[in-house]
């Protein structure tokens, strides 16, 4: 077919054509479709090689294969990791003084005065859910505390709630909190010939 088009053309046209048709079009059709895929993917980097290994005449139509490919392993990947963590897979935190009435003999949970006594530079502990019940209690590094809401950061990694890292800044109530210390959980390694104190 591409033959029959190009054999009522002027020769240069038709040059232009299998040039951008055969050469151009599908290496950079290739690139573009690619970016579908995340940086890291080492299909990205595969796709471009194996191009130049398909022969020229079958490479148009093979570019389009992997669009295809791209799009439903690619785009609905990179859309399904952008949803998880805030739509699939979210996590909330569970307020321990629930968690203490539901079961007050072996569910402690600090005092009411304790509570009130957190002040930035202290850590408390939270229980952080997921939807499908499973849950890791991590310590919160306090930085600031409001009439309703107090905010600090992760101090743990969690193990197994996606887009939640160490670090992260988190927004809790008192009643979420499950456990106190008076500073941060963590401590700095001292300095080289500086005895920890």
């Amino acid at each position: 077919m591409m033959t029959e088009m190009l054999i009522g053309m002027d020769p240069l046209l038709a040059a232009l054509v299998l040039l951008v048709g055969y050469g151009f079009a599908p290496g950079a059709a290739l690139r573009l479709i690619v970016l579908a895929f995340p940086r890291d993917d080492f299909r990205r980097e595969e796709l471009l090689a194996e191009l130049y290994a398909v022969p020229r005449r079958e490479r148009p139509v093979w570019v389009f294969e992997q669009l295809e490919v791209a799009l439903s392993e690619g785009l609905l990947g990179r859309a399904r990791w952008a949803a998880t963590g805030r739509v699939i897979h979210r996590w909330r935190l569970k307020s321990g003084l629930e968690r203490h009435r539901e079961s007050p003999s072996t569910f402690e949970v600090p005092s009411d005065d304790e509570k009130i006594s957190i002040a930035p530079r202290m850590s408390v502990k939270l229980i952080f859910e997921m939807r499908d019940g499973w849950g890791e209690r991590m310590w919160v590094d306090v930085e600031k505390v409001g009439r309703r809401r107090l905010t600090g950061r992760l101090g743990n990694q969690p193990l197994g709630i996606p887009r939640l890292s160490h670090g992260d800044k988190v927004k809790f109530k008192l009643d979420d909190v499950i456990d106190i210390v008076p500073e941060p959980h963590w401590q700095e390694e001292p300095a080289a010939g500086e005895l920890p104190g």
